[in-house]
């Protein structure tokens, strides 16, 4: 089989899925950005042109968006922070290592809002911890931790549900990096944190990367955790999409929120892989 032969046959193999993913994304991408201009209203009294963006775009959208920013590249870059120590421990041979990954898995299985109504039941004011606190005679009085006006509890409960994710793309990368480069490492002087900074890290910074970018953009996107745990103000964009649309009729704008939320984390994955090139660069 010629080259070109080859090509032909393997663009044949991937089209179907290929070509259904990329055919139903485009029409969503499409739909959503004239809804956004005044086509496909579900109303009549939607007009053609940039008056959506116009009064979407103002202080209590810019506070969405700051929060759900600020919920999102905390808990990604959060969990990563927790996920680095865990995946190196996890990538050597131990007793009870099945169990520890086994248990690391449990909130993967637990979907979002499951997870949301389990870590309220710790979290309430007069969940668990606080009644724990307050019989060891810690505090004197219930700690408000969810619906706060930071987002303390969703950026908690949103950790506790990725970290597990994270955790796993990083074992699996770094457990494919070759203890030869590691051992060659320790064997030219290179102490514990040395073999980390300059072998173990910058081979498994494609694998961090790519669980930074899928964390962020659910957690951007996020709307079962905030519905329960999050601040009465400001909503996150995703509440606040769905309150413009199904509470207000405001389909235009809805559509508005959801194309700066694909805005959103589609530069944040360019400037991260950005980045992370960068840093293999000083690195090394």
């Amino acid at each position: 089989m010629t080259k070109r032969g080859h090509r032909l046959a393997v663009l044949l193999l991937v089209f179907p899925a290929v070509g259904y993913v990329a055919l139903f994304l485009a029409a969503v991408l499409i739909m959503t950005l004239l809804q956004s201009v005044g086509f496909f209203s579900f109303t009549a009294t939607t007009t053609i042109g940039l008056d959506e963006w116009a009064k979407l775009l103002d202080g209590q959208t810019w506070d969405s968006f700051i929060y759900s920013l600020r919920i999102a590249l905390a808990s990604s870059l959060g969990g990563l922070f927790l996920a680095y120590p865990i995946a190196l421990y996890l990538r050597n041979n131990f007793r009870g290592k099945t169990i520890i990954s086994n248990l690391l898995r449990v909130p993967l299985f637990l979907p979002a809002l499951v997870a949301a109504f389990l870590i309220l039941n710790i979290m309430s004011f007069h969940g668990i911890l606080n009644e724990t606190l307050l019989a060891l005679r810690i505090i004197k009085e219930p700690l408000r931790m969810l619906h706060d006006d930071q987002g303390i509890g969703v950026l908690v409960i949103q950790i506790w549900k990725n970290l597990p994710f994270q955790t796993l793309i990083l074992t699996a990368v770094l457990t494919n990096v070759p203890r030869e480069l590691e051992a060659a490492a320790r064997n030219l002087g290179a102490g514990s944190f040395s073999v980390f900074r300059f072998v173990l890290f910058p081979l498994s910074l494609p694998g961090a990367v790519t669980g930074v970018v899928l964390v962020f953009i659910g957690v951007l996107g996020d709307f079962a955790v905030n519905s329960i745990a999050g601040p009465l103000y400001p909503p996150s964009l995703a509440i606040r999409m769905y309150l413009l649309g199904h509470a207000f009729s405001e389909w235009g704008q809805a559509a508005g929120i959801a194309i700066i939320t694909m805005v959103t984390a589609l530069v944040f994955a360019v400037l991260l892989a950005r980045l992370a090139k960068l840093t293999v660069r000083l690195v090394g």
